[in-house]
């Protein structure tokens, strides 16, 4: 229950940040005009992540009614450059890190209403066979994924390799514990364990402050002492049985501040170090998706939609020819003479402040946003 009260608690205060957002303009005047009847010549990039059917049905069917169009990457980047100029009111549909649904329910909604998308996939996550499970979120298949490539439907791009978030200081946050939020593992932070980098971690490791990877901090290595000794002790204490007690955060919290007295919380990576670690992360996801779908990757877009000018450099150097973000401090939207580095992104609940008819105003996409984050904990 506690996990559950955490994930609601967590996506409600997205809405605060998302208001900001609206303080400092970071949103396209199609968002918060009401009274705009068409978009101004620019191209709207919407982020989806796991999907359901009826959302996504009546997404797509207010695109068609009101004659909108998605364009594929090439075209994107031909309006971008100014080197065309389009006839039609047109957008750009994104789907982040490579969740069943894609394959399930967008793909062939996509193709029943004659769209198309881009697929930003984390490769370290993709299945080698189709999951049977018939519930619950699970990753793609690399079968999957080459089909979506192929059918030319859905294009294929990197969203880095590993997806990964480590340690940026050392302030305790948490432990983590059976029901830390991991639904695609994509939510525990990465840790370097005995050479290696996992996130894979055991029972009572601490959790301190963290952020995406290519956000370009320099990486805490957490004192692999101070997390050992909580881990032996989680064990002595039962392991998983631990967890149901009701004061386990503060006994866990309280013996770790014990150990730490006398060890310190770790030490920061090199900058050579970090630069070598993001310099991998991009290379990777870049060559594996080559090789698995036989075509060349030139398309990143950041975890948590938040990069760095050190991961724009360096994918630069790599051959990546875009970045998708999120919101960005430069520009709200998607225009001719923009930098393709630089390619902001809204969340699909305001796909349909569009201009058009049925168009949601402001008040009903907030309480879908709530109601949605109520119901379901999905804070995408």
């Amino acid at each position: 229950m506690g996990s559950i009260l955490e994930k609601v608690s967590k996506g409600f205060r997205e809405v605060p940040i998302e208001l900001e957002r609206f303080l400092k303009k970071k949103y396209p005047a199609f968002v918060t005009d009401g009274n705009l009847d068409k978009l101004q010549d620019e191209v709207p990039v919407f982020m989806f992540h796991t999907v359901n059917s009826a959302t996504l049905q009546s997404q797509l069917e207010f695109l068609k009614t009101n004659g909108y169009r998605t364009l594929n990457l090439e075209t994107f980047m031909a309006f971008i450059k100014g080197e065309i100029t389009l006839t039609e009111p047109s957008v750009l549909l994104t789907f982040d890190d490579g969740e069943k649904s894609w394959y399930d329910v967008a793909y062939p909604l996509l193709k029943r209403y004659g769209f198309n998308a881009v697929g930003f996939v984390v490769p370290h996550y993709i299945q080698e066979k189709p999951s049977s499970a018939t519930s619950g979120k699970t990753w793609l298949s690399w079968s999957e994924l080459l089909e979506l490539e192929q059918s030319g439907v859905m294009e294929i791009e990197s969203h880095s390799h590993y997806h990964a978030r480590v340690f940026i200081e050392p302030k305790l946050l948490d432990f983590y514990h059976p029901e830390f939020p991991d639904s695609l593992g994509l939510d525990v932070p990465w840790i370097g364990n005995n050479g290696s980098y996992t996130n894979k971690l055991q029972l009572g490791t601490p959790i301190y402050s963290y952020a995406p990877r290519l956000e370009g901090h320099s990486r805490l290595i957490d004192n692999p002492e101070v997390r050992e000794a909580c881990i032996t002790w989680v064990k002595s204490q039962g392991e998983s049985e631990f967890f149901q007690r009701s004061t386990w955060k503060k006994e866990l919290t309280d013996y770790y501040h014990t150990v730490q007295k006398t060890l310190s919380s770790g030490e920061y990576e090199s900058e050579s170090q970090k630069r070598e670690q993001m310099l991998s992360d991009l290379i990777q996801s870049k060559t594996v998706l080559s090789e698995r779908l036989n075509k060349p990757i030139q398309h990143l877009c950041y975890p948590w939609g938040i990069g760095s000018n050190e991961a724009i450099t360096l994918s630069q150097e790599v051959g990546y020819i875009t970045n998708f973000w999120v919101t960005l401090d430069q520009r709200n939207s998607n225009k001719p003479g923009d930098s393709p580095f630089y390619i902001p992104r809204l969340k699909d609940d305001y796909l349909f402040r569009l201009p058009g008819v049925g168009r949601y105003p402001l008040w009903k996409i907030f309480q879908a946003k709530l109601q949605r984050r109520a119901k379901t904990v999905e804070i995408y």
